[in-house]
């Protein structure tokens, strides 16, 4: 049997992963798409995507369209001969007579149980939440977003301490060894499809600034829950003194305290039956700090009300 074309579609650091671990395994990945360069980091200089640097480090055709329903991008991959077409984290819709390009279909990697956490932040929804359980869905690709029937699902239990970061790892060692565990079935028209439970759908709509803002008079677990949700990257904050601060890590405890009022010297914040206690704080402009750092750098006056 001849190794099928793939075309590989995605563009942040997520998707790169699944990318090397394609080229690991010696898939045939005849080209590579990805969104186009775009302004980021403090500087906002033009900078190339994750699955950019990396298909170009390994010589592999790459190309970032802006979008995939001109002619003249639904004619370059016609000329690929694409056998199968791979997305994970691409951002780009795929018109319909390119879904139906590819002889063993369009396929996704998507980092939640679905139908739970349709849309582009499934991992931030899924810790915001306060979820038991997630995992990977491999899924055929409709026109619908996110919509089309399951091929694999693997589930597993979210640690109650879990960061968005160590969550998304977890996720990746799962979704490669699914999708590398999957893509022989696929060559061979083996697989199975079942259809999603669309009474059972809820959506991760993008994630905002506002959105990652911290109410200290919420519920403590609501609060936490946020912290991990965005840690460390891009961070929940707070506004403290018309400065913007992140806290990237903390820990809880329950009990009744006063809500939105630093309570120690600690820089203990009280919260809805409980208090935060951060461990690593970012000032605006500043690089994260150790608590104990923070606080000897930084002037506050037990009892002050958090502008949140």
């Amino acid at each position: 049997m001849l190794t099928p074309n793939i075309v590989f579609m995605g563009t942040p650091e997520i998707a790169s992963v699944y990318l090397q671990s394609l080229i690991d395994n010696n898939q045939n990945i005849v080209a590579v798409f990805s969104q186009p360069p775009r302004k980021k980091g403090r500087g906002m200089y033009i900078q190339e995507s994750p699955v950019q640097k990396l298909a170009k480090k390994n010589n592999i055709n790459f190309f970032s369209p802006i979008n995939l329903s001109s002619e003249k991008n639904k004619q370059k991959l016609i000329t690929l001969q694409p056998d199968l077409i791979i997305v994970m984290g691409y951002g780009l819709k795929l018109p319909s007579d390119i879904l139906i390009l590819p002889s063993l279909g369009c396929i996704n990697v998507h980092v939640s149980l679905l139908p739970r956490w349709r849309g582009a932040s499934p991992i931030e929804h899924t810790l915001l939440n306060g979820d038991k359980e997630t995992g990977i869905t491999i899924f055929k690709l409709v026109e619908k977003m996110d919509a089309g029937p399951i091929l694999e699902k693997k589930a597993i239990l979210i640690d109650k301490h879990i960061n968005k970061q160590e969550l998304t790892k977890k996720l990746n060692y799962l979704g490669i060894d699914l999708l590398n565990s999957l893509l022989p079935k696929i060559y061979r028209k083996t697989t199975t499809f079942v259809d999603q439970d669309n009474t059972k759908v809820t959506y991760a709509h993008k994630i905002s600034s506002n959105m990652r803002k911290l109410d200290f008079n919420k519920e403590i677990e609501i609060v936490y829950n946020k912290i991990r949700a965005f840690a460390p990257e891009p961070s929940a904050w707070f506004l403290f003194n018309n400065e913007r601060i992140k806290i990237i890590k903390s820990s809880f405890v329950r009990g009744n305290f006063q809500s939105s009022i630093i309570l120690n010297e600690q820089f203990h914040i009280g919260c809805l039956n409980g208090k935060v206690c951060p461990e690593i704080i970012q000032r605006e402009g500043k690089n994260p700090m150790q608590l104990d750092d923070f606080i000897r750098g930084y002037k506050f006056v037990v009892g002050s009300k958090i502008n949140a």
